[in-house]
């Protein structure tokens, strides 16, 4: 089936070049898969006996060591010598080039994905016609050699999902009006709703940055230590989960809030984000959670905090190595599959990956400022085609803790990247100086416990403030942050700022929230029956379906 989409000089050279050096069975960045071979069942046969001996840790793969595997399965060894398999790997091993093994991978991998289209109803013979005859046929082969797979399948979502939406709906990115088209309109429409998007855990950050809105690209900068992972995942529990604890009244209370976040973490584990969001729905100190020691009360208000976040809409994905059109791809999975609205990435750095495909790419050893920018602009482009916002943060330079001013000149990496962001802050803890400040400004007020977080938000689009300051209190066990005033950035002298009651954001939660009721009735004390929304993927990584210790006969049905 589909003999004409694969090349068998790229199974040879592939097989042999695995066997030559089977460290690249295990390479991450050029992943294997048996139906990279499916065209014919020989050949398929063939990579799961060289990946099952070298799981078996089979230090040399030959033709007799392959011979002697099979034998033991009557119906695979008889494919086997059907098709002269010791004569084939013995010639394939011999003929192999590791030189070449980089362009018959991508191309055995290419002719794979146009079967996956094809097997899935989709005509590709606009990206490589196989039917094509004589010098049409020699044109088909130029194309498609100079394809990536990712080439592939752009072009495919370019014709099936772009060029649809330019032509059948309203929602795209160029747009083109006289500039007084419906001005009255829009005016009623602000009176009625104000332009507010989602709101965060700091509700002085939801009055200068108006929340998180579509198109957004937020950035949030700290040193190392200061708890940006945990902010994030505080403001990705606000966003998906409409149940909260509330320290004060004693009780789980209803906030409405159930918008699909995903949140994308770069360093930690998956457990340990899991652990935090259990830490900030139910107000139980992560330490005591981790440690299983817990006060009075304490368990049971975890157990219904874990009820709650299996219903929400949720995400949580760790990838520690990743490349942009990784990224990328990602969010737009789970915009797709689960219509999220927020994608927290966590957070913008430089990686193996990344900077291997912006030389591939670029053919030019680009540094570190360089790579930034050109991630932080593909994020803000992905943001505004997605029609999502991205929330993302970076590290902090050395000089940052005594840096007067917190701002874009201490950002690490490159001082550039927030000019394509639309709100940009740094988190800190206060230093002396910045200590003493906040004693004289807070000696005549009451009630005001110790600053340990000041928010400086050097940047906000379209927004009313600028270069201000919220000091405010945070616990990273519970997960609990208090804003108590906002200042200039010179910790001077505080700003007048009512941010108790932000009555457009409460219409936004109400316009998207879930009904209480109907949320209490989806809960279950038996977790298997609960139907979770929380997905927590682990790194996909091709496998093949065969028993640990070598082949499942009854896998193999050809």
């Amino acid at each position: 089936m589909y003999e004409n989409l694969s090349d068998k000089r790229a199974y040879s050279n592939t097989l042999g070049c695995l066997m030559l050096n089977t460290m690249l069975i295990d390479d991450i960045d050029r992943p294997l898969d048996r139906t990279d071979f499916n065209t014919e069942s020989f050949y398929e046969l063939l990579y799961v006996a060289i990946y099952n001996l070298y799981m078996n840790g089979c230090e040399t793969i030959d033709e007799f060591a392959i011979d002697s595997y099979l034998k033991d399965y009557k119906n695979q060894y008889a494919i086997f010598q059907e098709n002269n398999g010791l004569e084939y790997v013995n010639n394939a091993k011999a003929i192999a080039d590791l030189g070449n093994y980089d362009y018959y991978y991508h191309r055995l991998r290419k002719y794979a994905l146009l079967r996956f289209y094809e097997k899935n109803g989709l005509d590709t013979r606009f990206i490589y016609d196989p039917t094509a005859v004589d010098k049409a046929l020699n044109a088909e082969n130029i194309k498609f050699d100079s394809y990536t797979e990712q080439d592939i399948v752009e072009e495919i979502e370019n014709k099936l999902i772009i060029d649809a939406k330019a032509m059948y709906c309203t929602n795209t990115l160029s747009q083109n009006i006289q500039a007084g088209d419906g001005l009255d309109e829009l005016i009623d429409s602000l009176l009625e709703s104000p332009d507010f998007g989602y709101a965060f855990a700091s509700k002085a950050l939801n009055t200068i940055s108006r929340g998180a809105m579509a198109g957004r690209l937020i950035l949030r900068s700290a040193s190392t230590g200061v708890g940006k992972t945990r902010n994030f995942l505080m403001d990705a529990l606000k966003f998906a989960c409409p149940y909260t604890y509330d320290l004060d009244k004693g009780e789980f209370i209803y906030t409405g809030c159930c918008t699909p976040t995903l949140f994308l973490g770069t360093e930690g584990s998956l457990q340990e984000f899991q652990t935090i969001c259990l830490a900030c729905v139910s107000g139980v100190n992560e330490a005591h959670i981790i440690k299983g020691t817990y006060k009075e009360g304490e368990l049971e208000r975890v157990r219904q905090a874990s009820k709650y976040i299996k219903e929400c809409p949720l995400y949580l994905v760790y990838c520690d190595d990743y490349n942009i059109t990784d990224i990328e791809n990602i969010a737009k999975k789970y915009v797709l599959q689960y219509k999220i609205e927020i994608f927290i990435f966590d957070y913008l750095q430089t990686s193996l990956r990344l900077m291997t495909e912006m030389r591939n790419k670029t053919s030019v050893r680009m540094q570190e400022y360089q790579i930034l920018i050109v991630f932080v602009t593909r994020l803000k482009a992905l943001a505004e085609r997605l029609s999502i916002c991205i929330l993302t943060g970076t590290q902090l330079s050395n000089e940052a803790k005594d840096a007067r001013y917190k701002d874009s000149s201490i950002i690490q990496g490159s001082k550039s990247i927030p000019q394509k962001c639309d709100v940009c802050l740094i988190i800190s803890e206060p230093n002396n100086a910045e200590q003493n400040k906040l004693d004289i400004l807070t000696r005549n007020m009451v009630g005001v416990p110790n600053i340990n977080m000041l928010q400086w938000v050097y940047k906000c689009r379209r927004g009313e403030y600028t270069r201000v300051v919220i000091a405010s209190h945070i616990d990273l066990g519970t997960m609990r942050i208090k804003d108590y005033f906002v200042t200039d950035f010179d910790l001077s002298e505080t700003i007048a700022m009512d941010f108790s009651d932000i009555k457009a954001i409460d219409e936004i939660v109400k316009r998207h929230s879930v009904d209480a009721k109907v949320i209490e009735s989806q809960l279950s004390d038996n977790p298997r029956e609960n139907n979770a929304s929380v997905v927590i993927p682990t790194e996909e990584i091709d496998e093949v379906p065969f028993e640990e210790n070598g082949i499942n006969n009854t896998d193999f049905d050809w």
